[in-house]
């Protein structure tokens, strides 16, 4: 990883699946919920100066398209974490959800691990590293699915599903200019313009979703799952 561990306990905490342990405080999961919040603290002030004109809804739907399970696990896999997993036979690394869930949530206990080890600037360092120089971040961007993000996160919180309705279509046959707008139980969320429908829905979607990050009193928003891949 590019790291020596001062505190190698921490390291082999970090790795341990609660399957291998009858201590709960040395499996992996508590790092991994320190992790979490250093790693959305270090991302967060990474966009919040590479993007000084965005929005808190922009930059919170950008957080979450950047760092995911997808990214983790992708940051994981490069240096080859599953071959240090400790964990019990029992757990099935073939499963490669089960194997996704697992790798992102230890890059994350590495975070944690690595702040208590030597500080935030070490932990700053490694996620530069890892991550923000690794993710092909403009990819990642251009490849979410806005539309089908928000039709997840309705359905996780046991709300309507979301409503997409054609406004208007203006322009020549050659040239289309659809307008669509999206609503979440009769409250319209969002409207966008594309040169086809699926693209108006998307940027309609990418509205709602930017208006659900930034209310944190919206009841479709007050999950903290809401804005995960």
């Amino acid at each position: 990883m590019g790291y020596v561990f001062r505190n190698r306990q921490l390291l082999t905490i970090a790795l341990t699946h609660r399957s291998k342990t009858k201590d709960n405080h040395k499996s992996y999961e508590r790092l991994e919920f320190l992790g979490d919040s250093i790693l959305e603290l270090i991302i967060s002030e990474y966009l919040y100066k590479k993007y000084p004109k965005k929005s808190e809804g922009e930059l919170t739907l950008l957080r979450s398209i950047i760092v995911n399970k997808d990214s983790l696990y992708e940051v994981g896999s490069s240096f080859n974490l599953k071959q240090h997993c400790i964990v019990d036979r029992s757990l099935n690394l073939n499963n490669s959800s089960t194997l996704k869930t697992l790798i992102s949530s230890m890059i994350e206990s590495i975070i944690g691990a690595v702040y208590l080890d030597r500080g935030l600037n070490a932990a700053s360092s490694l996620v530069h590293k890892w991550i923000i120089k690794t993710v092909k971040e403009e990819d990642y961007i251009s490849k979410f699915n806005y539309k089908g993000q928000l039709f997840e996160i309705c359905q996780k919180n046991g709300k309507n599903l979301p409503q997409f309705k054609t406004e208007k279509i203006s322009g020549p046959d050659h040239a289309r200019t659809y307008t669509v707008s999206v609503y979440l139980a009769k409250k319209k969320l969002g409207t966008g313009k594309g040169s086809t429908k699926r693209s108006a829905e998307e940027r309609s979607a990418k509205e709602a979703l930017i208006k659900l990050s930034t209310n944190p009193n919206n009841s479709q928003a007050n999950d903290k799952s809401r804005l995960s891949i």
